[in-house]
C-alpha cells in the first residue's frame, strides 16, 4: 500500500520535470536573447560612441584651427592699425600742406586782383594821356595857324607849336600802345585769376576729402580695434572651449573603457547562458527521448510523420529521375545580389519550392501549438519555406528578415548540434528569429532527413504550448 502512494507520488513528480525543464530551457533561452539584445545596444552604442568621438575630435580640430585664424586675425589686425596710424599721420602732413598751398593760391589771388586794379587805373590814366594829348595836338594845331598870320614873328612860336604837335601825336601813339599792352595783360591776368580761382575751389574740395579721408580711416581704425577686442574674446572663449572638448574626450575615453568591460562581461555572460541553453535543451531532449513528455512525444510524432512525407517526395522525384542526386545535394549556392539579409539559389530551389514547400504550407495551416517549419540542408541552408515567408525582396530590411527566408543560410549552435547527432530527432528550446530585432522562443523538433541513404539535412517543427 505504501510503495503503491510511493509510486504515485513519484509519477506525479516525474511528470511535472518536463514541463519544468522546458520552462527552464525557455528561460534560458529567453535570457540569452536579452543577453544578446544587450549585447546588440552595446554594439550600436559603440558605433555611436565612435562617431562621437570622430565629431569630437574633428570639433577639437576646428577649434585649434579657430584659434590658430585669429591669432593671425589678431596679428594682421595690430598690423593694420600700425598702417592706418601711419597712413593717418601722412594724410595730417599732406593736408596741412594742402591748407599751406590753398593759403598761397589765396594770397597770390589776392596779389593778381589788386595787379589787375592797378591795370585798370592805368588804363583810364592812359586814356586821359591821350585825351590831353589829343586836346595838345588841336592847341597845337590852333597856334600853328596863328603863327602863321602872325608872319615873321610867330615863326618861333610855330615851331615851338609844331613841336608840340610832334610830341602830342607821340604821346597818343605812346598811349595807344601802352593800352594794347594793358589789355592784353588785362586778358591774361583774367584768365589767370580764373585758373586761380578754380585751384582754389579745387585744392578747397580736396581739402575736404581729404578731411572725410582722415575721419574715415580714424574710424575704421577705431573699427578695427574694437575687432581685435573681439578676437581677443574669441581666443579666450575658443580655448575654454577647447578645455570642455579635452574634458569630453577624457570622459568618452572612461566611456570607452567602461563599455569595453561591460561588454565583455555581458559576452561572457552570454556565453555562459548559451552553455546553459544548450544544457538545458540536452535535458529537455533526454527528458521527451525518455518518455517523460506526452505533449512533446504528441509533437514529435508529427514531426517525425512530415519528415517522411519529405523524404519519400524527394526518393520518389529521384526514381522517376525529375530530381537528380546532384540537384538535391547541391551546395554552390548562389548570392542573390541586392538581397539583405543574404539570399541564394541552389539547383534545388526550384524543386523544392514546387513539392516541399505545399507540405511547409499544410503543416503549418494546421496550427494549434505548431508555428512553424522549414527543411535545411547540413550547412543550414533553407532551399525553401512557407509561402507567407518566401515573399519578394522590398529592400526594406525589417520586411525582409521577416518574410523572406527562403535561400537563406541560418546555422546556429543548436543546429550545429542537431546535425552532429543521428538520433532518430532531437529536442531544443530557441529563439526564433523575427524581424532581426525581436525574436520568439520556441521549442523545436529536429529529424534528420536521410534520402537513398546518405543524410541530407534535419525537417524542423517549430512550436509552443504557450
Amino acid at each position: 500500500m505504501e510503495m503503491r502512494e510511493i509510486a504515485m507520488t513519484d509519477s506525479k513528480d516525474l511528470s511535472a520535470i518536463p514541463d519544468s525543464c522546458g520552462k527552464v530551457t525557455v528561460g534560458c533561452s529567453d535570457v540569452a536573447g536579452i543577453v544578446q539584445g544587450v549585447i546588440d545596444s552595446f554594439g550600436h552604442l559603440r558605433s555611436e560612441y565612435v562617431e562621437l568621438q570622430g565629431t569630437v575630435s574633428a570639433l577639437d580640430e576646428d577649434q585649434r584651427m579657430v584659434l590658430e585664424a585669429t591669432d593671425e586675425a589678431r596679428l594682421l589686425s595690430q598690423r593694420a592699425i600700425e598702417r592706418l596710424s601711419q597712413g593717418s599721420e601722412l594724410i595730417g602732413n599732406s593736408l596741412g600742406q594742402i591748407g599751406n598751398l590753398l593759403g598761397l593760391v589765396e594770397t597770390l589771388t589776392e596779389h593778381v586782383t589788386g595787379f589787375a586794379a592797378a591795370m585798370d587805373q592805368v588804363r583810364r590814366s592812359s586814356q586821359e594821356i591821350d585825351q590831353i594829348a589829343e586836346t595838345t595836338n588841336i592847341l597845337a594845331l590852333n597856334a600853328t595857324i596863328e603863327a602863321m598870320r602872325a608872319g615873321e614873328q610867330g615863326r618861333t612860336f610855330a615851331v615851338v607849336a609844331n613841336e608840340v604837335k610832334t610830341l602830342a601825336s607821340e604821346t597818343r601813339r605812346a598811349t595807344e600802345e601802352i593800352g594794347r599792352t594793358i589789355d592784353t595783360l588785362g586778358e591774361e591776368a583774367e584768365q589767370v585769376i580764373e585758373k586761380i580761382q578754380v585751384g582754389a575751389t579745387a585744392s578747397a574740395e580736396a581739402k575736404s576729402s581729404v578731411t572725410a579721408i582722415e575721419h574715415t580711416l580714424q574710424g575704421v581704425t577705431e573699427l578695427i580695434g574694437e575687432v581685435d577686442q573681439q578676437q581677443d574674446q574669441i581666443a579666450r572663449n575658443t580655448a575654454t572651449i577647447s578645455e570642455h572638448v579635452h574634458r569630453v574626450q577624457d570622459t568618452l575615453g572612461d566611456f570607452d573603457t567602461a563599455v569595453s568591460d561591460n561588454e565583455q562581461k555581458l559576452a561572457t555572460a552570454h556565453d555562459r547562458m548559451e552553455d546553459l541553453e544548450l544544457t538545458a535543451s540536452d535535458m529537455f531532449d533526454n527528458l521527451v527521448k525518455a518518455g517523460l513528455s506526452p505533449d512533446d512525444s504528441l509533437m514529435v510524432d508529427k514531426a517525425r510523420s512530415y519528415a517522411e512525407e519529405i523524404t519519400k517526395l524527394a526518393e520518389n522525384a529521384l526514381a522517376d529521375s525529375s530530381l537528380t542526386m546532384e540537384q538535391l545535394f547541391d551546395q554552390n549556392y548562389v548570392h542573390v545580389a541586392g538581397t539583405n539579409p543574404k539570399q541564394y539559389r541552389t539547383s534545388l530551389c526550384n524543386w523544392a519550392d514546387a513539392n516541399w514547400r505545399p507540405v511547409n504550407d499544410r503543416v503549418v495551416a494546421e496550427g494549434g501549438a505548431i508555428m512553424m517549419c522549414s527543411q535545411a540542408d547540413m550547412n543550414g541552408f533553407l532551399p525553401t519555406h512557407i509561402s507567407d515567408r518566401c515573399r519578394k525582396p522590398t529592400g526594406d530590411i525589417t520586411h525582409d528578415t521577416t518574410y523572406c527566408r527562403n535561400g537563406r543560410i541560418m546555422l546556429y549552435g543548436i543546429d550545429k548540434k542537431a546535425k552532429q547527432q543521428n538520433d532518430a530527432f532531437m529536442m531544443a528550446v530557441y529563439r526564433q528569429e523575427g524581424d532581426g530585432k525581436n525574436y520568439v522562443v520556441v521549442r523545436n523538433v529536429y529529424v534528420p532527413i536521410v534520402i537513398n541513404g546518405r543524410r541530407w539535412g534535419d525537417f524542423e517543427l517549430a512550436y509552443s504550448f504557450r
